[in-house]
């Protein structure tokens, strides 16, 4: 049976081998030279397969299928890599990264599968390997392209703060993660006052400067945890995590206090003497999401109606 299966082999175009019932490799198609490297006349009557395919000698795909090797066998050595097959028992496919294999390795499919004799009886196994790496390349540039795209699906434009989208799912994110470990957890809301003025007076443009430099200055004044966003408009919101209202409150009055002062980086790149009226709150055991924003809105309407340019704790 072997014979015959080698004669039809001989002219398969994919790359395969075949080891006997004593594991030694007894046929190794032109195919499997081209992908591998190793000549026929170099490993046919060895049992040196492995070493064809990895750094070290190991038991390849075919070894184990012929030994009958249970599933948490073959996950010893393709962990996370490797299915039984849904109409074969006793038969595998796996993929993997063959670091060795070109210039810059290669992706493999390949399968194995046990042959017998017409009595149920094992004598060798067939392996089958196919390159991939073309397939995996592009779905890694894919993934990376679909990574990209959703990072910009965050971004506001002009300020390259966060969006409201993803405001929303890092808040969800950092309020379980709170109530997981018990952490205090801080939410800062601010616009700038007076905002339309600076529009109305010298210029949409001239508005759209004044946010890059809170932008800026956010940037500068921020913790390394602290998560900045822009909602639209001139409202920006601040997630900081492990933060109490106490300490949220310092932070924000500095953050009032030093946007007085800031100039920008540019020669003459006034704020307009604008100001900023922030609320801080702190999240409770039964706080929403919505609750929590709803809070520190307030807080900031407040600190409006109190005459602006200050920080008001809910």
């Amino acid at each position: 049976m072997l014979q015959i299966l080698v004669s039809v082999l001989n002219a398969f175009p994919v790359a395969c081998f075949l080891i006997n019932s004593e594991h030694r490799v007894i046929h190794w198609n032109m195919a499997c030279e081209v992908l591998t490297g190793v000549s026929a006349r170099a490993i046919v009557g060895t049992k040196d397969q492995g070493k064809a395919f990895y750094a070290c000698d190991r038991m390849v795909m075919a070894d184990l299928v012929l030994d009958g090797a249970a599933n948490n066998q073959v996950d010893a050595l393709y962990h996370g890599k490797f299915r039984p097959s849904s109409t074969v028992p006793g038969t595998y496919e796996a993929e993997d990264f063959f670091p060795h294999f070109g210039k810059e390795g290669r992706w493999l499919y390949f399968t194995a599968a046990r042959i017998c004799d017409a009595h149920g009886t094992p004598i060798g196994a067939i392996e089958t390997l196919q390159d991939v790496t073309a397939r995996r390349q592009a779905e890694a540039a894919l993934h990376l392209s679909n990574e990209r795209f959703k990072a910009l699906s965050w971004v506001d434009d002009l300020t390259q703060l966060y969006n409201s989208r993803r405001f929303h799912e890092v808040l969800d994110h950092e309020i379980s993660r709170a109530a997981r470990y018990a952490h205090p957890l801080s939410l800062m809301v601010f616009d700038i006052d007076y905002f339309k003025q600076i529009n109305d007076t010298h210029g949409h443009q001239e508005g759209d400067r004044v946010l890059r430099l809170i932008a800026e200055h956010l940037r500068q004044w921020q913790r390394e945890a602290d998560h900045l966003f822009r909602f639209g408009g001139d409202e920006f919101a601040v997630i900081l995590p492990e933060t109490s209202t106490a300490a949220a409150h310092t932070a924000a009055t500095r953050l009032v206090e030093e946007w007085r002062q800031f100039k920008g980086n540019g020669a003459g790149a006034a704020t307009h003497g604008s100001t900023l009226s922030v609320g801080v709150t702190q999240l409770k055991a039964d706080d929403t999401a919505e609750t929590f924003v709803r809070r520190a809105d307030q807080a900031a309407y407040e600190a409006k109606r109190l005459g602006r340019d200050r920080v008001i704790g809910a």
